[in-house]
């Protein structure tokens, strides 16, 4: 099928370790209804997490979605990098498949430049495993979700400041294990806090930024369209030239037909203008509005997490409440114990909450100030790239037209002269 390849130079991370990842070779697999696509994920390394210093792997669309997914879980408040759309029609097509191919490739580039992503263990397993050891970790996955054991499952690494793997599983679990009536009472009535407010107002700018941002992709795509609907236009009208001079006789016929090869030439130029846009500006455009939704899915996980820390402590005002009506009863001495440690573990379940949320609020936090600043920069290399491929085509355009103008001079015909007046008789 198709077979191309665009290469993604290197990433350091820190000085002098090297993760550079390309995504090849698209494939179509099986027939029918089970069809899918297959790619090739090649990665060259030097960083010691990693087995082997080459190595690639066969993967397919959801593969990669499994891994934002997991992603997401393990590195809650991280800014993942956005996936292509699902597509339901048309997703064979050659243009479409290296729409795909390029945006898969981007999506793990992102990831290995980011310090935290890149070094979840479900990315590494992602780049290295064989299709074996992948069905395994989805399957290992499973089960942890289904598990949902907090307490055994929360680790905090308080020396660099980064959540552990599992405290998302324990966030999840913890929610689970409250009651309806406590999420109930508790939801509307979840405290505010500075950072909330700045990071609603955050949230708030960037829903309007994806909102202009789809407005300029609408308008990039009415634009290629209509350039689509111009090198058809041109093709036609070469190809109407080309048959005019055919019927017309020298030296006419020449210059005619040499307008029909130019025509055709010019729309040659605008298909290969329009993928080169597609490329550079619309590619990246369309990656920002997928990116500003992974922002708003960012802010999310930080919400869970705080809602998680007002569930937890419902809970244990729950526990204290039900502890001092115990308290001094004849004969509930040993429920009365059993609801201190009830409160003691209550106690333990609100400091790790907080403590995740200290962690996540502290992550999307940086996430934030990373995305405007790498955000500035793309939206401005492809406005750069934009502007810089109109004057080139616009230079190639009127060379083309210039080079037919010596030809139709040449074998033009002097012009006759006009008609003389005839005389008016008296």
């Amino acid at each position: 099928m198709m077979d191309s390849q665009a290469h993604v130079g290197p990433t350091e991370s820190t000085e002098g370790q090297v993760l550079t990842i390309t995504v090849s070779d698209p494939k179509k697999e099986s027939e029918g209804m089970n069809s899918y696509v297959s790619y090739k994920v090649n990665t060259a390394t030097n960083r010691e997490e990693f087995s082997y210093g080459q190595f690639g792997v066969i993967r397919r669309y959801s593969d990669f979605a499994w891994l934002s997914d997991r992603l997401a879980r393990d590195v809650p408040g991280a800014i993942v990098p956005p996936l292509p759309d699902k597509a339901v029609v048309g997703r064979f097509g050659a243009d479409f498949v290296e729409s795909r191919r390029r945006q898969l490739e981007r999506f793990l580039q992102q990831t290995a430049e980011h310090e935290e992503l890149s070094k979840s263990h479900y990315f590494q397993t992602f780049l290295q495993a064989d299709d074996a050891g992948l069905l395994n970790a989805k399957a290992e996955a499973k089960v942890q979700e289904k598990l949902n054991e907090p307490r055994r499952q929360t680790q905090i690494n308080t020396g660099d400041g980064t959540l552990a793997t599992r405290v998302g599983a324990w966030l999840e679990g913890s929610v689970a294990s409250l009651s309806a009536s406590m999420q109930a009472s508790q939801t509307a009535n979840v405290p505010q806090t500075s950072e909330d407010e700045i990071l609603e107002s955050e949230l708030a700018h960037v829903a309007n930024l994806e909102a202009q941002t789809q407005n300029v992709s609408k308008h990039a795509q009415t634009l290629a369209k209509r350039n689509r609907d111009v090198a058809n236009g041109l093709f036609e009208f070469g190809l109407a030239f080309t048959l005019l001079g055919q019927t017309e006789h020298a030296p006419l016929n020449d210059a005619l037909t040499k307008l029909g090869s130019c025509a055709d030439q010019l729309s040659l130029l605008a298909t290969e203008h329009v993928a080169r846009e597609d490329a550079a500006f619309r590619d990246p455009v369309d990656d920002q509005i997928r990116h500003l939704a992974s922002v708003k899915a960012a802010l999310g996980q930080r919400q869970k997490h705080k809602h998680a820390v007002a569930l937890a402590e419902a809970d244990l005002s729950q526990r204290k409440q039900a502890a001092a009506k115990l308290a001094g009863r004849p004969g509930a001495e040993g429920r009365a114990v059993a609801a201190e440690g009830a409160i003691q573990r209550a106690r333990e379940d609100v400091d790790k909450a907080r403590r995740a949320l200290e962690v996540v609020t502290a992550r999307v936090t940086r996430e934030l100030q990373r995305f405007k600043a790498l955000r500035a920069a793309e939206l401005r290399r492809a406005i750069a790239s934009y502007v810089a491929l109109q004057a080139e085509h616009s230079a190639a355009l009127r060379d083309q037209w210039a080079e037919l103008l010596p030809d139709l001079d040449a074998g033009a015909p002097p012009l006759p002269p006009p008609p003389a007046e005839e005389a008016v008789g008296v």
